[in-house]
């Protein structure tokens, strides 16, 4: 049988020697001879055939591991077939995903353009911990109010009690011109029950988070986080908060609004 060294085939095949000699490492492609004194290879050139498959497969996003398996000898056609649905359904899967990334990157680029200079609100999602909390909740019948709640919550406190930053959830539900407010502070340590307040923990979350300095008396932090929703295609899978990061007087204050996100809403967004 007529046979090529390696590099001859090297050149007829377009693939580098280095290549085809770590599909042979794999038994992914094996040389039809291998002199025993020399240890060099040599290739028939109706192995361009088998060759050209596992490019094909390449080319498909598939593993070299997962091409050995389909070359192997005696694979059910079915077995293929089955292969290749799945490997659509990824592709598919990751086309949506790349798209969404697209929309997201249309939409930094419009928030830069559009405010002049690269100081657009970054959104970020990440994995917000569980905190102990202690609460009072109420219907306001203004935004203003939510300092009442938290007066009262501080009152029926007191001073002993070890608590970190304040936050404020805004729930839905409330009746017409009613706002459903839960002020809250995070605790460094587990409390006695206290008459008129909530201690729980609140769950582990996946939270898409805008942090932004001063005030949002215009809305426009709220604003940007929620158009990032929209253009990613997410949807809140609870009520909004705010936390607020610091709160100094004699600094700007720091806070960071907090959407509750599904988790397969993350895992698309991280793909």
């Amino acid at each position: 049988m007529a046979v090529n060294s390696i590099g001859e085939f090297s050149r007829l095949s377009q693939i580098p020697v280095k290549t085809l000699r770590y599909y042979d490492d794999l038994r992914l492609l094996r040389p039809a001879c291998v002199n025993r004194s020399t240890g060099y290879r040599y290739y028939e050139a109706a192995q361009l055939e088998q060759l050209n498959r596992i490019l094909v497969f390449k080319d498909l996003g598939f593993s070299l591991r997962e091409i050995r398996g389909l070359l192997a000898e005696h694979v059910p056609a079915e077995r293929i077939r089955g292969v290749l649905r799945r490997k659509r359904e990824e592709v598919e899967r990751r086309v949506i995903e790349e798209r969404a990334r697209l929309a997201r990157v249309a939409a930094r680029l419009d928030a830069i353009e559009r405010c002049h200079r690269p100081i657009a609100y970054e959104v970020a999602v990440r994995r917000v911990g569980a905190r102990l909390v202690a609460s009072r909740r109420d219907g306001l019948s203004s935004y203003d109010e939510c300092e009442r709640l938290f007066a009262e919550l501080e009152g029926r406190l007191g001073h002993d009690v070890a608590r970190e930053q304040r936050a404020v959830v805004w729930h839905h539900g409330a009746g017409p011109g009613r706002i459903d407010c839960e002020a809250l502070v995070f605790l460094a340590e587990p409390v006695a029950p206290v008459e008129g307040v909530r201690v729980y923990e609140m769950p582990a979350h996946t939270a898409a988070c805008l942090v932004y300095r001063g005030e949002d008396a215009e809305g426009l932090a709220f604003a940007a986080l929620g158009e990032w929703l929209t253009v990613g295609g997410v949807t809140a899978a609870g009520s909004k908060r705010e936390v607020y990061l610091d709160e100094a007087g004699d600094r700007e204050p720091v806070t960071e609004i907090q959407y509750p996100i599904a988790a397969q809403a993350e895992e698309s967004i991280d793909g």
